[in-house]
């Protein structure tokens, strides 16, 4: 396993959640093959559709970024093969992968070699580490002198309220699409109780500035509940084994106490 399904994460999260802190004794997950909805859950009988989406912060994005350039710029240090100075190019948003995975250490492997490769050389072109329909991620020799990695594509610091307000933006955006997307296929009338799952693929918002932003936004009351997978755990992923587990929490529920 490589790349890790984070809507398989997530649904086992709220899972998790809905046996342990809700009281269901019967929790079965079905994934849909012809989303939307992701997923079907039946609690004690009674059926509900599910849909995950991620919520990606400039920020948090850059933060991983950042942390893929200190791992290869140490490993080349390390190494003495660091011979001039290196560019990381990001466009858009490539999925990085998680930290520590398999593919994780691919991609710094990738990198190193690149550099042990073209130590001799005075420039390079950039040559591609990930191409992905959400962007790209490339590596580029610049100059012979210097010892060093550096990245682009730095984003501005923000103040505490523009962070507030560029979530609220990214809630409000992932609950209208997938509004229209759960109407558009006619699942609010087949099945009125629906989940939203939102992750945070790189830990930027606390559960609490999720549940502010939420509440600032407007049509999240389709759903029965809105549920916030957080932070990685050491829990067991009980539905699907070999994948890691997050934590969770309520941010919005007809039914639920959101501040259990």
């Amino acid at each position: 396993m490589n790349r890790i399904d984070e809507e398989l994460v997530c649904v086992d999260s709220l899972a998790h959640k809905l046996k342990h802190y809700c009281g269901y004794q019967d929790v079965k997950v079905h994934r849909e093959p012809n989303d939307p909805p992701d997923f079907w859950i039946d609690l004690d009988g009674q059926r509900y559709a599910v849909e995950v989406t991620s919520i990606v912060n400039e920020q948090a994005y850059h933060a991983a970024c950042t942390t893929f350039k200190d791992v290869v710029n140490k490993s080349a240090t390390d190494e003495g093969c660091l011979i001039g100075t290196y560019w990381l190019h990001v466009k858009r948003h490539p999925n990085l992968p998680r930290q520590n995975t398999a593919e994780w250490r691919e991609l710094c492997k990738n990198a190193l070699l690149f550099i042990r490769d073209t130590g001799s050389e005075e420039s390079t072109v950039e040559t591609l580490l990930l191409d992905e329909k959400q962007g790209h991620l490339s590596i580029q020799k610049l100059f012979a002198t210097g010892a060093a990695v550096g990245l682009g594509k730095v984003p501005e610091a923000k103040w505490e309220g523009e962070i507030h307000n560029e979530l609220q933006g990214l809630i409000q955006e992932a609950v209208t699409k997938k509004r229209m997307k759960l109407e558009n296929k006619g699942v609010p009338a087949q099945c009125p109780r629906i989940f939203l799952v939102l992750y945070d693929a790189y830990g930027f918002g606390s559960a609490e500035d999720a549940r502010k932003a939420l509440l600032n936004t407007t049509g999240y009351d389709l759903f029965h509940s809105v549920f916030w997978a957080t932070s990685f755990t050491d829990r067991e992923n009980v539905l699907y084994h070999g994948y890691p587990s997050r934590e969770g929490t309520f941010l919005y529920s007809k039914t639920y106490n959101c501040l259990k």
